[in-house]
């Protein structure tokens, strides 16, 4: 079984975290990044749920990924607190004219290239051998800290979307 990369990021939240990542259809650019990551310094400063202080960070990765994350074992981020997070990826979305809300964008890593490929032209990419059995898959779909520390990088012949090639 392959050994998943532990990710160093997210140092300060522990315990029962909870993680959103959204993937950029497109890189963004140093003052994109720059701009984003002012909007979530206010913002993982100023999140509460239900009156109490969650304590959250935030990263860009790869110029493409944008991920939230949230220790819950601070204070569970409440209903309002995500519809909030959700508003601000949004706004961004809009602002930058990004697709970040497709969850069929899918990530990998591939030698030291990262490629974003459309869920529709995963089979097309596999045939071409864009991508591999071992060509790293970031799984976006994950949603715990937990997770996104041991299993988010994973290689594709790992992951779920090993059934959809290989049907």
């Amino acid at each position: 079984m392959h050994s998943s990369v532990i990710h160093p990021i997210f140092s300060n939240l522990t315990g029962n975290g909870r993680v959103w990542i959204f993937t950029a259809n497109r890189k963004l650019n140093p003052e994109e990044q720059l701009y984003v990551r002012a909007k979530f310094d206010v913002f993982c400063r100023d999140w509460s749920a239900h009156g109490s202080m969650l304590k959250a960070q935030f990263e860009i990765l790869f110029d493409q990924l944008l991920v939230l994350g949230a220790d819950e074992d601070v204070e569970p981020a409440s209903g309002c607190a995500i519809d909030r997070s959700t508003a601000i990826f949004q706004a961004i979305e809009q602002e930058l004219h990004l697709d970040l809300f497709n969850r069929l964008n899918l990530f990998f890593k591939n030698g030291e290239e990262w490629i974003m490929i459309p869920m529709h032209q995963l089979m097309d990419a596999y045939q071409k051998k864009l991508i591999s059995d071992s060509t790293i898959f970031f799984d976006n779909s994950i949603n715990s800290l937990h997770d996104f520390r041991t299993r988010w990088e994973v290689p594709l012949s790992e992951s779920w979307l090993a059934t959809k090639i290989k049907s």
